[in-house]
């Protein structure tokens, strides 16, 4: 194998420039997700369906990002002619883009259509995320994947913040069109921006190496895939707090879809500080005291749920700029501890295999389980909110032995 997998190449060719292009990309992902939240809204507000049943079909809707260790497969061995083995996935994702977010407003009179429109959304930006974060892992040296993780979690914040703000604006305007047409504009464009990245020339050695099965057998044998694998389903349902945000707080309180779109921003904003700010740390402080730390305050912050709709509009907000905080800060540690388990050349199946687990725990189980004990009264959204504790806590115990097992780096590759 070539050496272009080991440490010291990556710390050769290692630009800080590469921090920018990650930067762009996941701004415009947070602009678009902000769309993808409220989701929910635009199923009760336009096509009449219930809270309940709106967020049910929403965790459907987001299973594509479940499944990003097929795309993760998919670049690291399927090549397109000379263009490479990520860069086409990124033309691929910019294209059905064009067709899902275009057409998915205009498709609310009939479920089936806005169904299809709304999955090629969500495998459109699962695919993007998905092929970016394996460049990303291609180029990263181990000494700045915290940055890595602070920049790419701390703008996708920024980037929700606006977006928030804006959609919230057309969302009391009932603007609909407009906010899925101008987010979905800006993550096609972004999707084409960041073929700027640099591209590993894989050489027929490496390519051989990456299409061998025994290498995925080998990750398969290691404790410490498996770990990692556990840690991030059982995390991934414990902040899922994210997914069912919008609903949670348009259930539960009397604010307008205005005012719901600011809380957006508010918790988005706190998600920028907490993940520049914890996920740049993360380079100098160990990696447990950390994590144990985050969801020490983040089992506290879901605890305040019950103060949310008896509180005033000022109390709200602190609430979700806190929690939107430790939120940023816990899901770079958690990127982080996955980076550090995706090296050589199937590094890029590995980390979307982590980052699946992690997204069909909070996008789609926490939104099932969240809307399933809410549903009928069973539970309150608060009370049913504070079953993600519970996950957060039990992902400490795998968290404990993926971090024993993270080895510093220098210029061997792990494989």
């Amino acid at each position: 194998m070539s050496d272009i997998f080991s440490e010291e190449y990556l710390e050769r060719n290692w630009k800080e420039w590469y921090l920018a292009l990650q930067g762009v990309f996941y701004f415009a992902q947070g602009v678009a997700f902000v769309a993808i939240l409220v989701l929910p809204l635009f199923m009760q507000n336009v096509m009449g369906m219930s809270a309940d049943r709106a967020l049910s079909l929403y965790g459907t809707i987001l299973l594509p990002w479940g499944v990003k260790v097929i795309y993760g497969l998919l670049s690291d061995n399927v090549s397109i002619g000379k263009f490479g083995r990520r860069k086409p996935y990124l033309v691929i994702a910019g294209a059905l883009g064009a067709v899902g977010w275009i057409a998915l407003p205009f498709f609310a009179d009939s479920f089936g259509l806005f169904l299809f429109a709304a999955l090629i959304v969500s495998i459109s930006t699962a695919l993007a995320d998905a092929t970016l974060d394996s460049l990303a892992v291609d180029v990263t040296p181990q000494k700045r994947r915290g940055a890595m993780q602070a920049v790419g979690w701390g703008m996708r914040g920024a980037g929700m913040a606006l977006s928030g703000f804006v959609l919230g604006i057309f969302m009391n305007l009932a603007y609909w069109k407009i906010i899925y047409i101008l987010p979905g504009s800006f993550m096609i464009a972004t999707c084409f921006i960041v073929l700027l990245f640099p591209e590993k020339r894989i050489t027929k050695e490496d390519k051989i190496i990456a299409t061998d099965w025994s290498m995925y057998k080998n990750a398969l044998k290691k404790g410490s895939f498996w770990w990692v694998s556990l840690f991030m389903i059982l995390s991934g349902t414990g902040i899922t707090v994210v997914s069912v945000f919008t609903t949670f707080v348009s259930v539960e309180t009397a604010l307008s879809l205005l005012y719901v779109g600011i809380g957006v921003t508010v918790f988005a904003l706190g998600q920028f500080f907490g993940a520049g700010v914890i996920g740049l740390l993360g380079d100098y402080l160990p990696l447990a005291p950390v994590l144990i730390g985050t969801t020490v305050v983040y089992s506290g912050l879901i605890g305040t749920m019950f103060l949310i709709s008896s509180s005033s509009m000022a109390v709200i907000y602190t609430i979700v700029v806190f929690i939107g905080a430790i939120n940023g800060g816990y899901e770079a540690t958690q990127m982080r501890i996955g980076m550090e388990h995706s090296v050589g050349p199937v590094g890029g199946t590995l980390y979307n295999w982590f980052m699946s687990l992690s997204n069909l725990g909070q996008l789609t189980l926490g939104a099932w389980f969240i809307a399933d004990l809410a549903e009928e009264g069973t539970f309150s959204y608060p009370v049913a909110m504070q079953f993600a504790i519970i996950f957060l806590v039990l992902a400490l115990i795998p968290a404990w032995f993926a971090i024993k097992t993270i080895k510093k780096k220098t210029t061997e590759s792990e494989n």
